[in-house]
C-alpha cells in the first residue's frame, strides 16, 4: 500500500495540485486523500477510475505503476501468449492459469492485491448462494 500512496502523492505533485484541490476534483473529502497519501487506505471502485482520470494516469498504474496502457474492454482474446497458460477447449472453460511461477513474479504488493479481489469475488459468491 505504501507504494500507492507514493504513486498518488507523486502524481498529484506532477500535476502542482493541493491535496484539497485533488480531492474537489475527484469527489472526496481532503482527508480521504491524506489517508490515501499516508498509506491507510486505498482508492477504489469508481473512486480509484476518477483519480485516475485526474491524474492523467490508468487505474492499473495507480494500483500496481503498471505504465502500459490496457483497455478497460480487455479481454483474454487480447491478452499475449506470455500470459495465457491453458487455451480454452470450450467456450465455458476457464480461459487461463497462472502457475505457481507466474504468480511468484508479481510483486508482493500485486500477490495481496490479486489475493485480496480473489477473497472478495469469494465473499460475493458465498452471499448469492446464502
Amino acid at each position: 500500500m505504501d507504494k500507492i500512496a507514493k504513486r498518488i502523492e507523486d502524481c498529484r505533485h506532477g500535476k502542482n495540485i493541493s491535496q484539497s484541490e485533488l480531492a474537489r476534483k475527484v469527489g472526496v473529502t481532503p482527508q480521504a486523500v491524506q489517508k490515501w497519501e499516508k498509506a491507510k487506505t486505498v482508492p477504489r471502485g469508481a473512486t480509484l477510475r476518477r483519480l485516475a482520470d485526474v491524474l492523467g494516469v490508468s487505474p492499473a498504474y495507480i494500483q500496481f505503476g503498471i505504465t502500459t496502457s490496457v483497455s478497460d474492454t480487455f479481454s483474454v482474446e487480447q491478452e499475449t501468449p506470455d500470459y495465457v497458460v491453458v487455451q480454452r477447449e470450450k467456450q465455458d472453460d476457464w480461459p487461463f492459469s497462472v502457475t505457481r511461477e507466474q504468480f511468484n513474479r508479481f510483486s508482493e504488493e500485486q500477490r495481496s492485491l490479486i489475493n485480496r479481489y480473489i477473497e472478495i469475488l469469494w465473499q460475493s459468491i458465498e452471499k448469492k448462494e446464502s
